[in-house]
């Protein structure tokens, strides 16, 4: 891989990175404030889903 591809796949990492802790707090504000179930499940699959392509691009993902 060159230079110029592996800044992008570090910038598409970064991003969805930014985009797994937006996934967190918008699951965390929905548990806490009793909203609708299916919101819940379908943050709940965003956040796995940001998870696998993490997984696919060779990023570290934590278990949650």
């Amino acid at each position: 891989m060159n230079v110029h591809d592996q800044s992008r796949k570090d910038a598409l990492i970064r991003t969805l990175c930014k985009a797994k802790e937006q996934a967190e707090t918008a699951g965390i504000y929905l548990s806490a404030n009793n909203r609708d179930p299916d919101d819940i499940m379908t943050n709940r699959v965003v956040q796995e889903n940001i998870d696998i392509a993490l997984m696919h691009l060779g990023a570290m993902v934590p278990n949650t």
